[in-house]
């Protein structure tokens, strides 16, 4: 996948693959669940190698809320993928920005509309139900279809795409001197000015 088809995939998954990455697609191709070991190993493979011994690990449920599998030693929280569907999808973030993916996905889970989505997970920020992070946090994401991962080696081919996030909640891209068009190159704001707004680190996309 090229980078410029990463980013039409990134931009169109930025809200549903956060509220709603949990219900399965049902009319999706199946697969047999992988041990809780195997799943751990792939949960964590987005990180860089140094990190992923203290990650920790969770999977969540169909309501968004989180089962620990593994505590964290490092600060990181990684999520297992989730069975049933064709998608393979783990993501790590630090323990300070995580609580506000959780909440979104339980927004998600319970079918909250598009268009009262952000103001939710903003009213309940401003009223001190969610905690912000103290400064900026980075993420860490693969994506693609599950058959490009292979559990029993915890390897995945180049169908596979990592990527890199570092999360400003509601800093603008012009308050950091980023573009909001990915060029190829650059790294580039998205959702700038809002609670998910983030940096997407592009230089490269990495293979495992």
């Amino acid at each position: 996948m090229t980078a410029g088809h990463l980013m039409v995939w990134a931009a169109a998954l930025a809200w549903c693959s956060v509220a709603r990455a949990q219900t399965p697609r049902r009319d999706q191709p199946t697969r047999d669940q992988p041990t809780r070991d195997q799943a751990i190993a792939a949960a964590v493979l987005p990180l860089p190698a140094p990190l992923r011994g203290g990650a920790g690990v969770v999977r969540l449920d169909r309501r968004g809320n989180p089962e620990e599998w593994r505590p964290s030693r490092n600060g990181m929280i990684c999520l297992a993928d989730q069975p049933g569907d064709s998608t393979f999808d783990v993501r790590c973030y630090h323990r300070s920005f995580i609580p506000l993916f959780y909440r979104a996905s339980q927004l998600g889970a319970a079918g909250t509309p598009d268009s009262v989505f952000d103001a939710t997970m903003d009213r309940e920020i401003h009223a001190g139900k969610l905690t912000l992070p103290a400064g900026p946090t980075a993420g860490y994401r693969m994506l693609g279809p599950v058959s490009g991962y292979d559990w029993a080696t915890a390897t995945a081919s180049d169908t596979i795409d990592a990527w890199q996030s570092i999360h400003f909640p509601y800093r603008t891209a012009e308050q950091l001197g980023l573009p909001t068009v990915e060029d190829g190159i650059h790294p580039y704001v998205m959702s700038s000015g809002t609670w998910w707004s983030h940096v997407m680190i592009m230089e490269r996309v990495l293979r495992y």
